[in-house]
């Protein structure tokens, strides 16, 4: 039920309701966990043992429900955020490999029972894989993989992978439903419903290229393969080569549970300075005749491409891009000042500020701007930053080198446009990783990169307003619409607000919160992309409706010819 699936909710990093707990992490079931209370672990022997074993089993391209070498066994480094040594490699896929992936769906999909099987037999794979991830002891293995390949803490990872599980029962629960054939009313009497029937079917789409990016590993590939496999599609994936290996050991789990070869193959490869998920490997994928859509996540640029491509063969393309989403917070909400400065770190520095949704831009009202940067400067400067395998770090590295120096530069350009930096000190040991500080900006002037372009690390710019007009003109005032938060003891006054802001989700008194059910999309029309993840909505993205028109009797006609014959 809704209710059941409502009670874990996300926030873009931290589930709540005790995702976390497992035999890698002390149990946790408080109602919300956030940076301050969630828990602080470090990887068992057991389960770093097991995360060497899968990952040596499964670095390759799963094709077929099987892990197969790249031709000519081509690879790619795999670099640890944490010090910036390689520690494993994962294929690179030819074009030849893309080819050899997507002929196995297209062959899974117009072949198998797989898109003709009742919803509900589909729905027990994807509880089976659900099942097999809330395992202890695999949980606390993916969290490990997670964490080394991508650099979040543990404890995150561990949310993220659990929430995986949840967002697998979610789909498995409503397909069977909403994949159901609707009736639809016609005029009453003769000619109308005396004489006609009609309802819509729901069809899968077909083959899906599903491209995702390296913040959130498996989650971004869940939100994508779970309601594509619940409608009935076959999905060739592509995850960013800067964080692939949860993705590739989802495939051994998807095969055990019951999906049929080609239901779900992946592909790795592609430069590994290629930030957005896209690549060679990745656009030899949307290039590909024979995929009927394309669903991407990413960055704005390399959305542009997947869109390009698939507007040459008229394909549906789902895309979330990126965002400057806004947090605004009113004066009166000064007798909150704990529960503010946690949802605005919440907001920022969740995945080390690597969120497309990340609330980077601070609009608070003057009066109470000195209090709320004084404490937020001060909880910042408490946040433990290091080894996101580490007991007690609450932020880890960014994921790669190149992310690493565009987020220093950012800084650096925001200092040179007159911005104050507020900036702790980073632990003296950290050394060779690619880690930034919880980086506060004040006297952010509106034209500077830092508050007008994304930066995608731990960087908050903080401006402040005087009248709620001003407030929503200044949270507007960007090409982007994801999402914003606001933050008032009215709640008339955020519902005011959130009805006036230009985002596809608004969060009132809290930052990135979501749950299973509710959808998450750019506004139309905005640079953040279109189409929906999660939800309902996230479901009919993988579903093609047909419009059936039948007689009540097949001796019926209207006719019209049978005086001429």
């Amino acid at each position: 039920s809704m209710l059941r699936h409502g009670s874990r909710g996300f926030c873009r990093a931290l589930p709540l309701r005790g995702a976390m707990a497992s035999l890698l992490l002390r149990s946790v079931r408080a109602p919300g966990i956030c940076l301050g209370r969630r828990a602080m672990c470090a990887s068992s022997d057991a389960a770093a043992a097991a995360a060497d074993a899968t990952i040596r089993r499964t670095n390759r391209l799963f094709i077929g429900n099987e892990y197969v070498e790249a031709e000519g066994g081509a690879t790619v480094s795999v670099v640890s955020p944490a010090d910036g040594q390689p520690f494993t490699t994962i294929a690179h896929a030819s074009a030849s490999d893309v080819d050899r992936a997507v002929k196995k769906a297209r062959a899974c999909f117009d072949e198998s029972d797989w898109p003709r099987l009742a919803a509900e037999k589909r729905a027990e794979v994807l509880r089976g894989i659900a099942a097999a991830i809330r395992e202890p002891a695999k949980l606390a293995e993916l969290s490990v993989i997670e964490s080394r390949d991508c650099g979040k803490p543990l404890g995150e990872s561990n949310g993220d992978i659990a929430f995986c599980a949840d967002v697998l029962e979610y789909y498995a629960d409503i397909a069977p439903k909403k994949l159901a054939s609707v009736p639809l009313p016609l005029p009453s009497g003769e000619g109308g419903d005396s004489d006609f029937s009609a309802r819509i079917e729901h069809e899968p789409v077909g083959v899906v290229g599903c491209i995702t990016p390296w913040n959130y590993p498996l989650m971004q590939a869940v939100l994508k393969m779970a309601p594509a496999m619940a409608a009935g599609c076959a999905v060739v994936l592509k995850p960013s080569p800067l964080a692939s290996l949860t993705c590739l050991a989802f495939g051994e789990l998807a095969a055990a549970a019951g999906a049929p070869p080609g239901a779900l193959n992946v592909i790795t490869g592609g430069p590994p300075q290629e930030l957005a998920g896209g690549g060679s490997t990745g656009q030899t994928l949307i290039d590909h005749v024979l995929l009927d859509k394309v669903s991407f996540t990413g960055s704005g640029g390399a959305g542009q491409r997947m869109l390009e491509a698939s507007a040459r063969r008229l394909r549906p393309t789902q895309l979330e891009l990126g965002g400057k989403s806004a947090f605004i917070v009113f004066d009166d909400a000064q007798d909150y000042l704990d529960a503010v400065v946690d949802w605005i770190m919440v907001g920022i520095f969740s995945c080390t500020g690597q969120v497309c949704s990340a609330t980077s831009r601070l609009i608070v009202h003057r009066d109470i701007e000195p209090l709320l940067v004084e404490r937020l400067v001060a909880a910042a400067a408490k946040l433990r930053v290091g080894d996101p395998l580490a007991e007690g770090t609450q932020m880890g590295p960014l994921v790669s080198e190149v992310q690493h120096q565009k987020v220093l530069s950012a800084i650096s350009q925001a200092k040179a446009d007159g911005c104050t930096v507020h900036s702790p000190a980073l632990p003296g040991q950290l050394h060779g990783g690619f880690y930034v500080p919880p980086t506060i900006l004040t006297g952010v002037p509106a034209d500077c990169q830092a508050w007008q372009e994304e930066i995608f690390g731990p960087v908050l710019s903080v401006r402040s307003f005087s009248s709620e007009e001003e407030a929503v003109a200044m949270a507007n005032n960007t090409p982007y619409g994801l999402a914003n938060s606001v933050y008032s003891a009215d709640l008339g006054r955020c519902k005011r607000v959130a009805s006036k802001l230009k985002s596809g989700v608004v969060w009132e008194n809290c930052s990135n919160v979501l749950f299973p059910s509710t959808p998450f999309g750019g506004r139309a029309g905005k640079a953040s992309g279109f189409g929906f993840e999660y939800g309902e909505a996230g479901l009919m993205e993988y579903v093609s409706a047909k419009t059936v028109v039948s007689t009540t009797s097949p001796g019926y006609s209207w006719g019209a010819y049978q005086e001429a014959a």
